[in-house]
């Protein structure tokens, strides 16, 4: 019986990823801007593979999403798709400061995304941290996680390195993906037209 409820749970964990990947990537395509088309365009299925990943492929004792599959629904894979895309957006606004701006990217993101009011304050909220208070930005992004997407206002101290690891692992497995046949330059002075 435990064994049909497990699967019953990685199949609509599957069926989830499956569907908000196709919903952001159809919405990606529509941008006009090729930069930031090929950027969400890669973001969400980036996102796919580390939903893939931590929900149903790591069974490690203090894998945070993996131990609340039984939270899984729309809402909480939608809403782990656009934190995703929120902090791939901060990382590399912050990185490539001279290249990109905020105030540019994010209405890209916003539009994709489909952000509420609320999200798009958060966003805002995330983005000044990371460019004001650097060194507060890892904390407080682990902390919005577990509250955004599941609503956990408490984390152990395992849960917490847990969270911290997936975001620096998924950013960098994003921008490997990103930049990997194509190199970022490049992709900017196609969007520019140069």
């Amino acid at each position: 019986m435990m064994l049909e409820l497990n699967l019953r749970k990685d199949e609509r964990c599957k069926v989830l990823i499956e569907y908000c990947k196709s919903y952001f990537l159809e919405r990606a395509y529509e941008l006009d801007n090729q930069f930031y088309s090929a950027f969400y365009v890669q973001c969400a299925e980036s996102t796919a593979a580390d939903a893939y990943e931590t929900f149903l492929e790591m069974p490690m004792e203090h894998n945070y999403f993996r131990s609340n599959l039984h939270r899984l629904d729309e809402t909480v894979m939608v809403r782990f798709f656009k934190l995703v895309a929120i902090y791939h957006t901060i990382r590399v606004v912050r990185r490539r400061k001279k290249d990109l701006t905020w105030d540019s990217m994010k209405e890209a993101m916003f539009w994709v995304y489909d952000l509420d009011e609320s999200e798009k304050e958060m966003a805002e909220i995330l983005q000044r941290c990371a460019f004001i208070y650097q060194g507060g930005f890892q904390d407080l992004f682990i902390k919005t996680t577990a509250r955004y997407i599941f609503g956990d206002k408490v984390l152990s101290a395992f849960s917490f390195a847990f969270i911290g690891n997936f975001w620096y692992n998924s950013y960098s497995s994003f921008m490997g993906s990103f930049t990997g046949y194509v190199p970022f330059h490049v992709r900017m002075d196609r969007a520019m037209g140069q």
